[in-house]
Protein backbone atom coordinates (compact mmCIF):
# COMPACT_ATOMS: atom_id res chain seq x y z
CA UNK A 1 0.00 0.00 0.00
CA UNK A 2 2.96 2.25 0.43
CA UNK A 3 3.16 5.28 -2.67
CA UNK A 4 6.69 4.27 -4.38
CA UNK A 5 8.47 6.52 -7.16
CA UNK A 6 10.65 4.65 -9.38
CA UNK A 7 13.30 6.96 -11.05
CA UNK A 8 14.37 5.05 -13.77
CA UNK A 9 13.14 3.16 -16.55
CA UNK A 10 15.70 0.62 -17.16
CA UNK A 11 15.35 -3.15 -18.18
CA UNK A 12 17.69 -3.25 -15.78
CA UNK A 13 16.03 -1.90 -12.35
CA UNK A 14 13.34 0.73 -13.16
CA UNK A 15 10.88 -2.16 -14.92
CA UNK A 16 11.85 -5.33 -12.69
CA UNK A 17 11.79 -3.32 -9.41
CA UNK A 18 8.22 -1.80 -10.35
CA UNK A 19 6.87 -5.18 -11.42
CA UNK A 20 7.97 -6.33 -8.31
CA UNK A 21 6.80 -3.73 -6.07
CA UNK A 22 3.28 -4.01 -7.73
CA UNK A 23 3.56 -7.64 -6.87
CA UNK A 24 3.93 -6.45 -3.21
CA UNK A 25 1.15 -3.82 -3.59
CA UNK A 26 2.67 -0.77 -3.68
CA UNK A 27 1.40 1.95 -5.55
CA UNK A 28 4.35 2.69 -8.73
CA UNK A 29 4.94 5.77 -10.26
CA UNK A 30 7.63 5.55 -12.84
CA UNK A 31 9.19 8.45 -13.52
CA UNK A 32 12.44 9.26 -15.59
CA UNK A 33 14.94 12.21 -15.94
CA UNK A 34 12.34 13.44 -18.68
CA UNK A 35 9.28 13.64 -16.20
CA UNK A 36 7.72 17.13 -15.77
CA UNK A 37 8.13 18.68 -11.96
CA UNK A 38 9.87 15.15 -11.22
CA UNK A 39 10.33 16.96 -7.83
CA UNK A 40 7.19 17.47 -6.83
CA UNK A 41 6.18 13.65 -7.98
CA UNK A 42 9.26 12.25 -5.41
CA UNK A 43 8.18 14.64 -2.61
CA UNK A 44 4.33 12.59 -2.65
CA UNK A 45 6.11 9.03 -2.21
CA UNK A 46 6.99 7.21 0.94
CA UNK A 47 9.35 5.39 -1.20
CA UNK A 48 11.95 6.75 -4.02
CA UNK A 49 14.00 4.66 -5.63
CA UNK A 50 16.69 6.97 -7.78
CA UNK A 51 17.96 4.65 -10.71
CA UNK A 52 19.08 7.00 -13.80
CA UNK A 53 22.33 6.71 -13.45
CA UNK A 54 22.93 10.13 -13.29
CA UNK A 55 25.99 11.40 -10.53
CA UNK A 56 23.87 13.71 -7.82
CA UNK A 57 21.67 14.68 -9.45
CA UNK A 58 18.96 14.59 -6.84
CA UNK A 59 19.65 17.09 -4.33
CA UNK A 60 17.29 17.85 -1.35
CA UNK A 61 14.40 19.65 -3.50
CA UNK A 62 13.59 15.69 -4.49
CA UNK A 63 12.73 14.51 -0.92
CA UNK A 64 10.66 15.62 2.27
CA UNK A 65 10.67 14.24 5.85
CA UNK A 66 10.22 10.56 6.73
CA UNK A 67 10.89 9.49 2.59
CA UNK A 68 12.57 6.09 2.74
CA UNK A 69 15.15 6.59 -0.38
CA UNK A 70 17.15 3.41 -2.20
CA UNK A 71 19.78 4.70 -4.36
CA UNK A 72 20.77 2.28 -6.84
CA UNK A 73 22.85 4.70 -8.94
CA UNK A 74 26.58 3.84 -9.53
CA UNK A 75 28.21 6.75 -10.92
CA UNK A 76 31.76 8.21 -10.97
CA UNK A 77 32.07 12.25 -10.01
CA UNK A 78 33.95 14.75 -11.83
CA UNK A 79 36.31 14.11 -9.39
CA UNK A 80 36.72 10.19 -9.92
CA UNK A 81 34.83 9.06 -6.86
CA UNK A 82 32.10 7.16 -6.76
CA UNK A 83 28.45 8.25 -5.80
CA UNK A 84 25.02 7.91 -6.29
CA UNK A 85 22.03 9.38 -8.13
CA UNK A 86 21.05 11.46 -4.65
CA UNK A 87 23.06 13.90 -2.97
CA UNK A 88 23.96 11.75 -0.27
CA UNK A 89 24.35 15.19 1.82
CA UNK A 90 21.46 17.22 1.23
CA UNK A 91 19.58 14.47 0.89
CA UNK A 92 19.81 12.81 3.96
CA UNK A 93 19.43 16.13 5.94
CA UNK A 94 15.78 16.60 3.81
CA UNK A 95 14.27 13.13 5.11
CA UNK A 96 15.03 14.36 9.19
CA UNK A 97 15.74 11.59 11.48
CA UNK A 98 12.12 9.39 10.09
CA UNK A 99 13.76 8.81 7.16
CA UNK A 100 16.47 7.24 6.03
CA UNK A 101 18.67 6.53 2.70
CA UNK A 102 21.05 3.87 1.07
CA UNK A 103 24.78 5.01 1.26
CA UNK A 104 26.87 5.05 -2.29
CA UNK A 105 29.29 3.00 -1.66
CA UNK A 106 28.22 0.62 0.52
CA UNK A 107 24.43 0.35 -0.04
CA UNK A 108 22.43 -1.54 -2.80
CA UNK A 109 25.42 -1.86 -5.47
CA UNK A 110 27.14 -4.78 -3.02
CA UNK A 111 23.99 -6.76 -2.87
CA UNK A 112 23.45 -6.19 -6.75
CA UNK A 113 26.84 -7.94 -7.26
CA UNK A 114 26.66 -10.45 -5.11
CA UNK A 115 22.83 -11.58 -6.89
CA UNK A 116 24.29 -11.03 -10.25
CA UNK A 117 27.44 -13.26 -9.67
CA UNK A 118 24.91 -16.09 -8.10
CA UNK A 119 23.15 -15.88 -11.37
CA UNK A 120 26.19 -16.24 -13.41
CA UNK A 121 27.79 -18.85 -11.07
CA UNK A 122 23.91 -20.79 -11.83
CA UNK A 123 24.37 -20.30 -15.42
CA UNK A 124 27.37 -21.35 -15.95
CA UNK A 125 27.01 -24.50 -13.45
CA UNK A 126 23.89 -25.17 -15.93
CA UNK A 127 25.83 -25.30 -19.17
CA UNK A 128 28.35 -27.80 -17.54
CA UNK A 129 31.26 -24.97 -17.29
Amino acid sequence: GKRVVVVGRSLVIGKPVSMILLRHNASVTICHSKTLDLAEVTRQADIVICATGRARAFGAEYFTEGQIVLDVGINMDEDGNLCGDADFGSAEAALGDEGAITPVPRGIGGVTTSVLMKHVIEAAQRCGA
